[in-house]
């Protein structure tokens, strides 16, 4: 099973971790992956977006992915990870948990050299950066390493294990 692969039958134990070695091609360093399944009722996840563990635990348990977060911002421990790719509802697939990565932000910009976090239930599956949100202790997701305009697609660094 490779980390682009999505299908609607479990190939995987959920939760399973994928260490992908560092190559000279695209430098990136390690990455860490983690096999979920997307419980959104009828939405995909798609590239970047912030992917949160279900709380209802009513399917796969742990391992249940939602772009959708019941509170305006999620803990840091309530973040599976980032999409890479398109997971469509209902069906399972890797998500990125560390390394360089695909992150989505959403009405606002990430600054250049700038922690970022979750983006809460006004704009689902984003990022924004930690500053931004000085009264909430949800934690660091990860870092931008460059700026990142808002409503954008773009590589940081991720770290939410």
């Amino acid at each position: 099973v490779g980390v682009t692969d999505v299908s609607t039958t479990q190939q995987m134990p959920l939760g399973f971790q994928y260490h992908q070695p560092s190559d000279a091609t695209n430098n990136y360093g390690e990455r860490v992956w983690v096999y979920i399944f997307n419980d959104e009722a009828s939405a995909s996840m798609t590239s970047g977006q912030c992917i949160y563990r279900d709380p209802s635990a009513t399917t796969h348990d742990w391992w249940g992915g939602l772009i959708t977060p019941v509170t305006d911002h999620q803990a840091r421990a309530m973040v599976v990870g980032f999409a890479q790719h398109t997971i469509a509802s209902g069906s399972f697939g890797f998500i990125l948990a560390k390394g360089v990565g695909s992150v989505k932000t959403g009405d606002g910009a990430l600054t250049l050299d700038t922690p970022f976090t979750s983006g809460g239930a006004t704009t689902v599956g984003t990022v924004l950066d930690f500053a931004d949100d000085a009264t909430s202790t949800i934690g660091v997701l990860g870092h931008a390493a460059t700026a990142i305009t808002a409503d954008t697609v773009a590589n940081a660094w991720i770290d939410v294990l």
